[in-house]
């Protein structure tokens, strides 16, 4: 089975799944496609929810919930100072690991260095050192940065995950059934076991 994981950099969820993901797809022998997406544009082009505008009682709920999948999964989590960031940048430069071989490597590292440590993902020089810490070519890491046809590629996911009915990320789409959140990922387990068991419910 191949997966394919819709992500943004500018999600706290996101880091948390992505933290996850590989693990699981590796467990049930999967092939694993990262997929990078601007969560702002799919959110704009479906009218999707925005959690950190909704009412206050909820806000507090979401971020104590986030705070708690994070100490469950033994990972700092710190908002940006300035968040939320351009994430644009990073994106594009995700697309570009994926191709080489790197995405997780270099999903993993982007996403903890702005989760856990204040890291701008939106300056060019980080993204380079951070792509060559993963053993990934830092100027070419750069240059796809601020590459238009990488952000081409990016809005196309958008269009893509929209005709698969992604409505936010993280979601891991099976080609048969979406799993949307870091938490539904123990769920998308279960399907896995099942179905390599011959259960497809």
């Amino acid at each position: 089975m191949t997966l394919t994981f819709w992500f943004d950099v500018h999600s706290p969820w996101s880091y948390l799944a992505a933290h996850r993901i590989g693990d699981l797809a590796r467990k049930h022998d999967c092939e694993l496609l990262w997929r990078p997406l601007h969560l702002p544009s799919l959110q704009q082009k479906i009218n999707g929810r925005k959690p950190l505008e909704e009412n206050p009682a909820f806000v507090r709920w979401y971020s104590q919930d986030a705070q708690d999948w994070a100490a469950l999964q033994n990972l700092p989590l710190i908002f940006h100072p300035q968040y939320p960031l351009r994430n644009s940048r990073a994106l594009r430069a995700c697309l570009y690991a994926a191709d080489q071989g790197q995405a997780e490597a270099f999903v993993k590292l982007v996403m903890r260095k702005y989760w856990s440590e204040a890291g701008d993902i939106s300056d060019l020089e980080q993204l380079g050192i951070w792509g060559a810490a993963c053993g990934l070519d830092g100027e070419a890491v750069k240059q796809s940065a601020l590459d238009e046809k990488f952000k081409a590629r990016v809005s196309a996911n958008v269009e893509e995950a929209i005709a698969r009915g992604v409505f936010g990320v993280p979601t891991v789409d099976t080609g048969a059934k979406l799993y949307f959140g870091n938490d539904r990922l123990d769920l998308l387990g279960l399907h896995l076991a099942n179905s390599s068991g011959g259960n497809l419910s």
